[in-house]
């Protein structure tokens, strides 16, 4: 296993630099999924969960990713399980070789990729149920972070 380390500089674009090579690259998201994803999978295989534990909690892991780096971008009126799978499937599709050589993840994510989609068909109101809620966890979350007099409406002036 290869040893390697994730930065973010103070423009905050994000790197990767693994130990066998000198230079540093610029991830994509599409990449950064991919690195994150796997390292949550190998933690998750770690620490004794069953598969269908672990599928779960990779489905919860894309849906924060999709909310907190993707939906600023998207129609949400469209949004649905399919979605999510869809931005996996990107993610996969174009990462680049040398990352996926380097790092060796190619089958391991590609196994369970094809069990996060029989999880999101077989279980469409669970999957769209999570989709939901953490979808309003981010919105409040938010709307907490706004200064006190943003959140508020003003009213007119009274006479």
């Amino acid at each position: 296993m290869f040893i390697f380390m994730i930065f973010i500089n103070m423009s905050g674009r994000q790197f990767c630099k693994d130990a066998t090579m000198n230079n540093s690259t610029v991830l994509s998201k599409e990449e950064k999924l991919l690195l994150l994803l796997q390292l949550f999978i190998e933690r998750l295989k770690q620490s004794g969960f069953q598969q269908e534990k672990i599928i779960r909690y990779i489905w919860l892991f894309c849906v924060g990713y999709y909310i907190k780096y993707h939906l600023s971008q998207a129609n949400d009126h469209w949004i649905d399980r399919f979605t999510i799978i869809s931005m996996l499937s990107n993610a996969l599709k174009g990462s680049s070789q040398r990352v996926i050589d380097t790092l060796g993840y190619e089958h391991e994510l590609t196994f369970f990729f094809r069990y996060l989609i029989h999880y999101a068909i077989d279980n469409e109101q669970e999957a769209e149920g999570i989709y939901q809620a953490e979808r309003v966890k981010y919105e409040k979350l938010m709307l907490s972070n706004l200064p006190s007099g943003a959140r508020r409406k003003r009213r007119g002036k009274r006479l």
